[in-house]
């Protein structure tokens, strides 16, 4: 199957079986692999834990294809399993490290007005709804509709969460505003 299909035509291509079942999966890995692992690698922070992630999210998400609902999108969906995927592995593990962990290996000799460090300054200080919402609104691009769906909240509150972040992150970069910007304001708590 070629690039220009729709999710829905994928899904359904995959679902139906046949010659274009094979090709329609195989798309579907192609098109989103690199966004959930980029969301996993936020999310817990080592590469490795990532890339095993990853893979059993998409394989988990295949094998629940007919769980989707044609019409939407199918990255919020991918999302939805992967922290659900990330969550459920954390609790098996028992780690003595947090799921958000601040020593993300991609951070180290970064200067402090890099995205890189405005992410860390984030997944440190921010509540994990707030950095995950953040992350797929701002990083990734969602609606926050599409937010929403993934933190399986309302619109309204997905709202709110991402108001509140910005704002809390806000502070927390006028606190060490010249370390970012010298001699500019940042101002997050506006759209």
């Amino acid at each position: 199957m070629s690039s220009d299909h729709t999710d829905t035509e994928l899904v359904l291509a995959a679902l139906a079986g046949g010659d274009d079942a094979m090709s329609a999966c195989d798309e579907i890995i192609h098109r989103y692999h690199q966004k959930v692992y980029g969301f996993l690698h936020q999310l817990t922070g080592r590469k490795e834990d990532a890339e095993d992630l990853t893979q059993e999210t998409l394989l988990l998400a295949l094998r629940k294809l007919k769980t989707f609902k044609p019409g939407r999108d199918l990255l919020p969906w991918l999302f939805t399993i992967a922290r659900r995927t990330a969550i459920s592995q954390w609790r098996k593990n028992k780690p003595t490290s947090p799921l958000f962990d601040s020593d993300h290996p991609s951070t180290e000799g970064t200067k402090p007005h890099d995205s890189v460090a405005l992410w860390k300054l984030a997944k440190n200080k921010l509540k994990r709804d707030e950095f995950t919402a953040l992350w797929m609104h701002y990083q990734e691009g969602l609606p926050i509709r599409e937010v929403a769906r993934v933190l399986r909240k309302t619109t309204t509150h997905a709202k709110v969460i991402v108001y509140r972040a910005r704002k809390s992150l806000g502070k927390e970069l006028a606190l060490t505003n010249d370390a970012w910007l010298p001699g500019h304001q940042v101002n997050l708590t506006s759209p």
